[in-house]
């Protein structure tokens, strides 16, 4: 949890196989005295300072407006089987023609030998969307030419009609990229 900021109850049930919503409800009542818990269409749970303190994190969970976002996230290291070398909120800088650029993905990870990086498009002005693409092309490109590998730009996102105008752009600019549409349940 310290590592993934926050997950919810569902989240947590199938990561460590709770079993029943009740089983799990259960389990996590039995931890409240380490955890912070908010309700969103379910409740989500993060560390307190005394669970930071049990387990030794300095790093602490802030309850923001990207508390969604990092739950879509935390969908997709669970969705690809918890990636051993996950990195959240991954700068990457690099050099094409003599120009010096830098982004920061949601998340980059290998799945398969593949190298993803991650956007989680959840309220992002589209605009900005086709702006990291044009980004992840060039990125892509030189990342190709080091001969490092294919990498995948994976989009997550709220909406059939965003997934298909990111896959459209992707396409437009030679990025390779696999899109999913959150389902809500």
């Amino acid at each position: 949890m310290s590592e993934l900021g926050a997950l919810s109850r569902s989240q947590l049930q199938h990561m460590f196989d709770l079993g029943s919503k009740r089983n799990a409800n259960r389990i996590l009542q039995q931890m409240s005295q380490y955890l912070h818990h908010v309700r969103l269409n379910e409740n989500v749970y993060y560390l307190n300072k005394k669970g930071r303190e049990l387990i030794g994190s300095k790093k602490e969970f802030r309850k923001n407006g990207q508390l969604e976002h990092t739950l879509m996230r935390n969908d997709i290291y669970i969705f690809y089987h918890y990636p051993k070398d996950w990195k959240a909120e991954r700068k990457t800088e690099w050099r094409e023609n003599g120009k010096e650029y830098k982004i920061i993905s949601d998340a980059r990870f290998t799945y398969h030998d593949q190298m993803y990086f991650l956007e989680v498009d959840l309220q992002q002005q589209m605009m900005k969307n086709k702006q990291k693409i044009e980004l992840y092309a060039s990125l892509f490109r030189v990342i190709q030419q080091q001969q490092i590998g294919e990498p995948i730009l994976l989009w997550y996102t709220v909406s059939q009609t965003r997934k298909e105008k990111l896959e459209k752009w992707c396409k437009e600019y030679r990025v390779q990229c696999e899109a999913i549409c959150k389902i809500e349940v």
